[in-house]
């Protein structure tokens, strides 16, 4: 007798050839097919309506049924259900289309044998197990995370408001004793507390750098499409560059799809890094744009001080700085910032520098929302 038992659904066209009904009736020692057929797409779609079946054999010969368009009515009706597709020929984009459209596997006729088909019904079976295991477990995960990030946001906001509170005590302290003892402190006095003042606005700064941080990808933003060629020059006007530094948009810009707020962002924190660390009497920064692929490979390029390769990597980390913040005013989180909102639009975001001449801060985006090119070959190759 054999181990287990499975509810087959078998929808074949009456003019087709029995030879599967048949297969399916042969004794097994390890496996029994309890195997219902029907005739037609339409008595398949209303069986399913009231009985539950472990897989779907569907021959596309059948009569009522197109081809794709039979997948698609299938596994509407019954989307937990794995199906095999029985075709004549072995078509390699016709199997892609059914795949796409709900399918799980596919037979030729002429080369089905016992063998053959038992295994692609157990095998179907047990990949949509683990399909249904694998989806709700993401699905567990996202609801984690979901909560995690709402943690985290919640703890953000409560740690930005206990400790802002004291500094502003201290700030408020500090302009006291200025205002209040000028003519007893001495000018080394005041400037010890002038440092403690800076201090309390270095600690503030950062604290909402933090909040940003925490806030760039936690929320939606409607996306549209942003002509850079109009946003970028009000972005180079608000940062403020000073006389000595000129900053050129060196080709036409694309318009992209995305929240504009983001990618605003994004050339904000780069342009002001690029502006942070000129240390030349006259700086350059340059914004370009060319295509790679299914991206727009987009560049800002300044003169300044550069980067040592050791820490190409380091720079893109949260408070990471590579002076004395008594020497530049910065969080170090600017970078950060950047590189999430890039990667968050399946970009990347990396530098090219030499010490002394300057940098040129690379990053992707895609062309459309479908960037990812088609894995046909490795689709066909698992269902073979």
């Amino acid at each position: 007798m054999a181990e287990n038992v499975i509810n087959v659904l078998l929808v074949k066209d009456k003019s087709s050839d029995c030879h599967i009904k048949r297969l399916l009736f042969e004794p097994s020692q390890t496996v029994e097919f309890n195997t219902e057929t029907v005739e037609d797409l339409s008595g398949a779609i209303e069986l399913l309506d009231h009985n539950t079946f472990e897989i779907i054999l569907l021959d596309l010969q059948i009569s009522d049924g197109d081809g794709i368009d039979a997948v698609k009515k299938i596994h509407s009706s019954n989307p937990d259900t794995p199906i095999i597709v029985i075709l004549d020929s072995d078509d390699e984009e016709f199997v892609l289309q059914a795949i796409r459209n709900g399918a799980d596997d596919y037979l030729v006729k002429g080369k089905i044998f016992k063998d053959v088909l038992g295994r692609s019904i157990c095998y179907a079976i047990e990949r949509r197990k683990e399909r249904k295991w694998t989806e709700e477990k993401l699905s567990n995960l996202v609801k984690e995370l979901e909560s995690s990030n709402k943690e985290l946001k919640d703890f953000a906001y409560i740690v930005s408001h206990d400790l802002k509170a004291p500094l502003r005590g201290i700030n408020t302290l500090v302009n006291w004793i200025l205002s209040d003892y000028a003519d007893e402190i001495d000018e080394g006095g005041k400037e010890q507390l002038n440092l403690l003042a800076g201090r309390v606005d270095r600690m503030h700064n950062l604290i909402d750098g933090i909040l940003q941080y925490s806030r760039a990808g936690q929320t939606q933003e409607e996306q549209v499409k942003v002509n850079l060629n109009e946003l970028l020059p009000e972005i180079i006007e608000s940062v403020s560059a000073g006389e000595n530094i000129k900053i050129e948009i060196e080709n036409d810009l694309p318009t992209i799809l995305c929240e504009q707020t983001r990618i605003t962002q994004v050339f904000l924190n780069l342009l002001s890094n690029a502006i942070k660390y000129t240390d030349k009497p006259e700086g350059r920064i340059k914004v370009g744009c060319v295509e790679e692929g299914d991206f727009w490979k987009f560049s800002v390029c300044d003169n300044g001080s550069g980067v040592e390769e050791k820490y190409f990597e380091k720079i893109f980390a949260m408070f990471q700085t590579l002076s004395r913040q008594d020497e530049i005013e910065t969080t170090g989180i600017g970078l950060s910032i950047a590189k999430k909102i890039v990667e968050m639009y399946g970009g990347k975001i990396w530098v090219q520098s030499e010490v002394g001449k300057g940098s040129t801060f690379f990053f992707t985006f895609p062309q459309s929302g479908d960037a990812v090119k088609s894995q046909k070959e490795e689709l066909i190759g698992a269902y073979h």
